[in-house]
């Protein structure tokens, strides 16, 4: 019996008492990029993406919240009866008697439910750490007692009504932008590079007709977001990190709202109607319009689905998914080239929030839109965050490959490819 073990690598050492002899471990999966190719116990650990699946009968997930990885490898192209998810407390073990030693099976079923529950509580107990250190931001903007100071940001609302009124440009700042000017990028998607920290820092300071700077809006109430989205901005925003966007802003300035591109997944994921509402509102910006997407060579906005159905015409440039900033000046001059008369929308990480600027600039119509297609697509498979196999993703862990259609409308629609 030749068998594949997804995660569960930290307990490798009991691994020979609770698989039966006639068991064979041929390798790990992981999703951990920084685990992938190397070797534990004399075994290769492999992505879900590349390991060989015609080599084994089974893979034994040990990861306790199962669910998303056992459908991923079904989505990747596994037979879900070959995937044993060995936390599923629905599991009848004894029909694996070939695969485990059922004693310590479960023994170890046990002991992974209390490392799970162990594990939980510590998050809960860190959770109300981070509420405690960053509530009394939230209750100043509550209570508007003045005590605080807090950027000045407009709603999500007054920000899309801004745009279409106006017909603005917009460059949007979260936290990955403000860590590249602070010299820490998160370089799954774009690596530290001087010239985009300066003219990242530089735009949050600007003041340009037909072109406003939008934050994301995490310093005070964060009014309306789930309560798990707020934990994560808890976290991040420490006094200290507070302290460093505070002296990069401009605070008497008035900023616009970054959450503009995020109408679904940071909000409570039952409230549907809401959501619909708020991509409907969006959709009012490229009604009738001829648009020009300039995106990623794996991103495919609005493949799929019917976020844009309502667009005139769609037309695309393609540019790379990491790092695009290095070849900004091709992806600038291509936009110049193919851009004019048209919606310009950006999906293209920090280079968006730059090259949105500088096609405002020369007199453009360009959106710094993030990952508004991902919000739909999650918004439309109704599980929040979740994996769309043929859409990259930098936010999720493992989602950073993606599985190709074909689709001659996509393919019809590229005019301009800018690779490195």
């Amino acid at each position: 019996m030749k068998i594949a073990v997804f995660g569960g690598i930290r307990y490798i050492d009991k691994f020979e008492e609770l698989f039966n002899s006639t068991a064979k471990i041929l390798f790990f999966i992981d999703n951990s990029r920084q685990l992938h190719k190397k070797m534990i116990g004399g075994k290769r650990i492999y992505s879900p993406y590349d390991f060989p699946k015609h080599e084994i009968d089974y893979v034994v997930i040990f990861i306790y919240e199962f669910k998303a990885v056992s459908q991923e490898l079904i989505d990747l192209g596994m037979d879900a009866a070959s995937i044993i998810n060995f936390n599923d407390i629905t599991l009848d073990l004894s029909s694996y008697k070939n695969v485990f030693n059922l004693d310590m099976a479960d023994r170890m079923r046990l002991m992974l439910k209390i490392d799970f529950m162990d594990r939980k509580i510590s998050q809960l107990e860190n959770a109300q750490c981070y509420f405690e250190q960053n509530y009394v931001y939230e209750a100043a903007d509550i209570f508007r007692r003045g005590k605080v100071s807090l950027p000045r940001i407009c709603s999500v609302a007054e920000t899309c009504e801004k745009i279409i009124t106006d017909r603005c440009s917009i460059s949007r700042y979260g936290d990955g932008e403000f860590e590249i000017i602070l010299g820490h990028a998160k370089d799954i998607y774009q690596s530290d590079n001087e010239d985009l920290a300066n003219r990242l820092k530089n735009i949050l300071l600007s003041n340009l007709e037909k072109h406003i700077v939008a934050l994301a809006d995490d310093y005070g109430s964060m009014e309306g977001i789930r309560k798990e989205n707020k934990d994560v901005i808890r976290k991040y925003m420490t006094p200290e990190k507070r302290g460093q966007h505070y002296a990069l802003l401009d605070m008497s300035k008035e900023y616009f709202n970054a959450y503009i591109s995020r109408p679904y997944v940071i909000y409570p994921h039952n409230e549907t109607e809401q959501a619909r509402k708020r991509f409907d509102n969006l959709k009012r910006i490229w009604n009738k319009q001829n648009v020009l997407f300039i995106e990623g060579n794996k991103t495919q906005m609005g493949v799929g689905n019917d976020l844009f159905c309502n667009a005139e015409t769609i037309q695309r440039i393609i540019a790379p998914n990491e790092n695009a900033y290095d070849v900004y000046n091709e992806i600038y001059q291509a936009a110049l080239e193919y851009g004019r008369n048209k919606l310009i929308l950006i999906a293209l990480g920090p280079t968006a929030t730059v090259l949105a600027y500088d096609l405002a600039k020369a007199g453009y119509w360009a959106l710094d839109i993030g990952h508004l297609d991902l919000e739909y697509e999650w918004f439309l498979k109704g599980e929040g965050y979740s994996y769309i196999p043929h859409k990259y993703n930098n936010e999720m862990l493992g989602d950073t490959n993606i599985i190709s259609i074909a689709d001659e409308d996509y393919m019809r629609s590229i005019i301009c490819r800018v690779l490195v």
